[in-house]
């Protein structure tokens, strides 16, 4: 659980870090203040993906739920939208994972049932609101879609279809999350069917030992075989899912990893650096502290190779071929508009963000699942632009409602070579790019 201090911690940490790194003259001194910096902020940061963190945002007034319902709905009326389908179901809970989920149990037919006509009546009162509005993007993902039963899977995507293919932009991006242990034929027929195009595939690392120790439930062989019966079923937009840095793998596992995945015929590969969550079974058991220093190397490592294989870095952990970048995460982080169809669902409309209860027998049961709302000013929508979307590369002038708010936010980072100005946009440095996490915590 994130404390209610986060935003203060960290500030009170910068504005000191500030005073003393000016006074410092000697580059060695002021390198050492750096890392004191780093360390602090990853034995101290959770993985931020929401700004103003949720702690910070209002309760619902029970007594005027409806009226704050229909104000936070009608607001995608007209626009742009993504949408996100979040199914909370996986064969086993993976040890670095803090998020809502249930593990299959000799129930699963009958909750999955349960759960998708839930789903069917949030898009239904989604549309309650809306009659007009155009989708750029949908994701099906978080945590494992594809352990669907086929009729399931079936009854979920022809009721998306049915409601919203009208809505569909003639370049929709439809992204649907796949784990290698329930590959099947039959289900990638289903997906075709109705318009999935992209497909996530999610590997981690193609160490056996580490799968069984991090609780997945496949081998390096069944990641190949998933690959190649995708290719064949006609996908093109492939993206796999890696992760470097867990307490297992030491330099030779990661290597062999990144010389594995760069060979790959993939179009996008999302490498991220191991993330600890306050609640996670690896949390508890492993100090995150002890690896660093390997983490933040083997970044550097991660980005020559994937350039040497022709693949264009546009975020931090974010790599294609042939632009195929990742719409749906790149809209999130770009303050688009986006609607989550699910438990513990977070949307955002331009103006509000809103969430959703989050035990799900709560809500399945409650008609009344929005718990949380937080109205934007235009300087914290700025700040959520750059806290979110410092993950980018280059970041717009144009979306920028304040831009000396900004530029003043921006003076510590700009002074540390961690992001510049130039011309229509604010670009993140090779420096910036590697420590990124530094940089939204500075900001936040």
């Amino acid at each position: 659980m994130i404390d209610k201090n986060y935003n203060e911690k960290f500030r009170n940490f910068f504005q000191k870090f500030e005073k003393n790194y000016v006074l410092l003259k000697n580059k060695d001194e002021q390198k050492y203040l750096f890392d004191l910096a780093v360390d602090f902020v990853e034995k101290n940061r959770d993985f931020v993906m929401q700004y103003p963190l949720v702690q910070y945002w209002e309760d619902i007034d029970k007594t005027k739920y409806c009226e704050i319902k229909k104000e936070l709905l009608s607001q995608y009326q007209d626009k742009n939208v993504n949408l996100y389908f979040h199914i909370p179901f996986c064969k086993t809970k993976c040890t670095y994972c803090n998020f809502h989920i249930i593990t299959w149990d000799k129930n699963k037919y009958l909750m999955e049932k349960i759960y998708i006509k839930k789903l069917k009546k949030e898009i239904d009162e989604f549309l309650e609101f809306n009659k007009k509005f155009t989708i750029d993007t949908i994701f099906i993902g978080w945590w494992t879609p594809s352990y669907l039963s086929e009729d399931s899977l079936e009854d979920l995507l022809s009721y998306i279809q049915n409601k919203f293919s009208r809505f569909y932009s003639k370049k929709i991006e439809f992204t649907f999350e796949w784990n290698p242990d329930s590959f099947d034929t039959e289900k990638l027929k289903i997906l075709k069917k109705y318009n999935v195009n992209r497909l996530s595939i999610w590997v981690q690392t193609f160490e056996n030992e580490i799968l069984k120790a991090i609780n997945r439930t496949y081998t390096d062989k069944i990641i190949y075989k998933t690959i190649e019966l995708v290719k064949k079923s006609w996908f093109k937009n492939i993206n796999v899912d890696m992760i470097y840095g867990l307490p297992w793998a030491n330099y030779l596992n990661m290597k062999s990893d990144l010389d594995k995945i760069s060979s790959l015929d993939v179009t996008h590969i999302t490498y991220y650096p191991l993330y600890y969550y306050d609640n996670s079974i690896l949390t508890v058991a492993w100090k995150k502290q002890n690896n660093i220093a390997d983490i933040y190397n083997f970044y550097n490592e991660v980005v020559a190779k994937l350039r040497e294989k022709w693949f264009k870095q546009y975020w931090r952990e974010y790599f294609c071929k042939n632009n195929k970048i990742h719409n749906y995460q790149n809209n999130f982080v770009s303050n688009k508009i986006l609607y989550g169809f699910w438990h513990s669902a977070y949307s955002f409309n331009s103006k509000t963000a809103f969430y959703k209860e989050q035990n799900l027998q709560e809500y399945l049961k409650k008609e009344d699942n929005i718990v949380k709302f937080y109205k934007y000013s235009e300087e914290i929508l700025d700040k959520r632009l750059f806290v979110l979307w410092s993950r980018n590369i280059k970041i717009l002038k144009v979306n920028i409602k304040n831009i000396e708010y900004i530029r003043n936010s921006l003076k510590l980072p700009i002074s540390l070579w961690l992001i510049t100005e130039k011309g229509n946009y604010f670009i993140l440095t090779k420096l910036g790019l590697k420590y990124q996490e530094v940089l939204a915590h500075m900001i936040v």
